[in-house]
């Protein structure tokens, strides 16, 4: 007898870091693929202000685009919880930020 309770302690007591982190795991849903989206995104305007393919009024703008997809996104995670059809949103405003970035960059405008 124990050794079966000297098992079951030792089993308890490795079992306890796991439990430990599956509470402090965060609340808010991961999204990935819009994280990475914004990420090359971003890359995007940074390198077409780089080139020269972007003024500063247009990469101002490009910004400002980015920045309402980033309110979206923080907007459908604030409940804990991200809708199919808060990700579709969210989708539909990044590739309308897309469309712009490729239009600002090959509008043949130079800074």
């Amino acid at each position: 007898m124990s050794k079966l309770k000297t098992s079951i302690a030792a089993l308890v007591i490795a079992a306890l870091p796991a439990l430990a982190l599956a509470q402090t795991a965060p609340a808010t849903p991961a999204t990935p693929g819009i994280d990475k989206r914004q990420a090359e995104q971003q890359k995007r305007i940074d390198q077409g202000v780089k080139s020269g393919q972007l003024t500063n009024r247009e990469a101002a703008k490009l910004e400002k685009g980015q920045a309402k997809v980033q309110r979206m996104e923080d907007k459908a995670k604030a409940d804990g919880v991200v809708t199919a059809k808060e990700r579709k949103q969210i989708t539909r405003e990044q590739d309308k930020q897309s469309r712009r970035i490729a239009r600002e960059k090959h509008d043949r405008q130079k800074k």
